[in-house]
């Protein structure tokens, strides 16, 4: 905060930002403790911050006429996390222009719009206190831009997802609020589900009280969260079988979505007469049912999956019935890897031993797509040569070239420097490769190249050579091995998988992101 404030390029209203998203560092609210606002606040204060948002009320425009309720929870708070207090309401002023505008939807459009002219920290400063740049991130953006509006005397909020219910990862954002608008505006998550959606409130919220020996986890005792599931979702009330070995059964149970390689609480529900009742629950996700015994997490029934209809279908595994399957990737596709892939399809393969490729011979025209992990072609010719050209007649990126004798050993040439991303042993990095321009390998001596195999530009999530896997299904009793693999070509087969299962396949060599999936009817389904 010594260094914030010692800065003199920055505004007032940059400085206080950045001090609410200190809120938001792990390792400072690690180090820091939390005092009550009582013990410290003087009358003083309040008084003059409750008076100058009564005088916003009765001059802007856009307030006319705005229900009271909404006023107290979304405009008239004086803080927004747990940074210092001071009087920001006597600092930041709205424009004579802005009071112009009449329409509250049209003065959020143009916050929205209005270019930023509050001087902002070098982004080399914040790098420094933080090792980032914490504005690309939602939820520092989101705490950013709510203190924005509401400086500006627009009300708004912050809703969350938690945990993302098929995807790694989270999401934060600041939610104007309207009285005559119920959604405002989208909330960003395209192909991404979430079981709950949680709005950040000023007034306390009604929270569960730990029984003893129970624990609950600290987003569920946190009493300025709100569930709003019901009013973004299409949601269902479920309730869910309580098997419990022990002589006790718990007051409550949650619901664990599947997030970050673990299984992460995201909603509650009391247990009545062995019975787990969970409210408001999004539907076409994969829940595991626990309760916890002093932060010792037991299961309490299989993983299910909430289907859109609303009903609850057990993962129950069949033992005694086992399935092949050959799985290709270890997370779900999306539009941009399938772009990637499509634009291989059309890549030409030429081998000359002329230097200048002044004369060369078509090998293929065309690569074949195996389920878009890969693109492979089948070369007819046993001709050798010593200089082969990659063309496109549009830009690609190719994220690995893998030339593969008859003998079916890899072939390693030499390109142009610009072009080595792609010869790499590295599915992450990639080389762009411009319309009708020429990636050229040259060899010592004529070789004799059978396959050529493309892996487009990827989030390195398919299956790779060399790389160790391991499989996983779900029981009662947790994840239970299916045993290790190295991969020897881009995918891999299980013949012992127990039908109806709940799946897992772990590269134990790199990675982070690798999703649940069940296998019906001979297709893969991520979760």
């Amino acid at each position: 905060r010594e260094k914030i404030s010692a800065d003199t390029t920055a505004s007032y209203f940059a400085k206080k930002a950045l001090d609410i998203s200190l809120s938001k560092i792990d390792w400072l609210r690690d180090a820091s403790r939390k005092e009550e606002d009582i013990e410290h606040i003087k009358a003083d204060f309040l008084i003059r911050h409750i008076d100058l948002s009564f005088e916003r009320l009765n001059q802007y425009p856009w307030l006319e006429d705005y229900p009271f309720d909404l006023f107290l929870e979304y405009l008239l708070p004086y803080r927004f996390e747990n940074e210092r207090l001071d009087l920001w309401i006597d600092s930041l002023h709205v424009s004579r222009k802005t009071i112009e505008i009449h329409s509250l939807r049209n003065g959020y459009q143009y916050i929205k719009e209005f270019a930023e002219s509050e001087k902002t920290f070098d982004l080399s400063f914040i790098r420094q206190l933080f090792g980032r740049q914490i504005y690309v991130d939602c939820s520092h953006a989101s705490i950013k831009y709510n203190f924005k509006l509401r400086a500006l005397g627009f009300p708004s909020t912050i809703e969350y997802i938690v945990h993302f219910a098929n995807r790694n990862g989270y999401h934060n954002w600041c939610k104007p609020i309207s009285a005559e608008y119920k959604e405002y505006e989208d909330i960003g998550i395209s192909g991404k589900k979430t079981a709950k959606v949680y709005q950040k409130t000023y007034s306390r919220n009604k929270t569960l009280i730990p029984h003893e020996g129970e624990y609950l986890p600290e987003m569920f005792r946190d009493p300025f969260l709100k569930d709003i599931s019901s009013q973004y979702l299409h949601t269902e009330n479920i309730r869910v079988h309580v098997n419990n070995s022990s002589h006790t059964m718990p007051h409550y149970a949650f619901l664990c979505v599947f997030n970050n390689l673990e299984w992460q609480p995201t909603a509650i529900g009391k247990v009545k007469r062995k019975k787990a009742e969970f409210k408001d629950i999004g539907k076409d996700i994969a829940y595991l049912p626990v309760c916890f015994d002093k932060q010792n997490r037991t299961i309490i029934n299989y993983p299910f999956i909430l289907n859109l209809k609303g009903e609850v279908e057990y993962l129950i595994p069949d033992t005694s019935t086992r399935q092949v399957i050959r799985i290709k990737r270890k997370y779900p596709l999306n539009e941009n890897l399938l772009s990637y892939a499509r634009e291989l399809e059309r890549i030409t393969f030429e081998g000359s031993n002329d230097p200048e490729l002044q004369e060369s011979d078509t090998l293929l025209t065309n690569l074949e797509t195996s389920e878009i992990t890969y693109l492979f072609g089948e070369i007819k010719t046993r001709k050798l040569y010593r200089h082969y050209r990659i063309t496109s007649p549009i830009s690609t990126n190719i994220g690995e070239i893998i030339l593969i004798s008859s003998r079916g050993e890899r072939l390693k040439g030499t390109t142009d420097s610009i072009f080595t991303k792609g010869f790499d042993h590295n599915p992450l990095t990639n080389t762009r490769v411009k319309k009708d321009e020429a990636v050229n390998i040259r060899f010592d001596s004529p070789v004799e190249i059978a396959k050529i195999i493309c892996l487009p530009r990827s989030d390195g999530n398919g299956i790779y050579p060399e790389n160790e896997y391991e499989l996983f299904y779900h029981d009662l009793n947790g994840w239970q091995s299916l045993g290790r693999k190295t991969a020897t070509d881009y995918y891999l087969e299980y013949d012992n998988i127990p039908k109806d299962a709940l799946l897992w396949l772990r590269n134990r060599t790199t990675g982070i992101e690798e999703r649940i999936f069940t296998y019906q009817d001979q297709k893969i389904k991520f979760w």
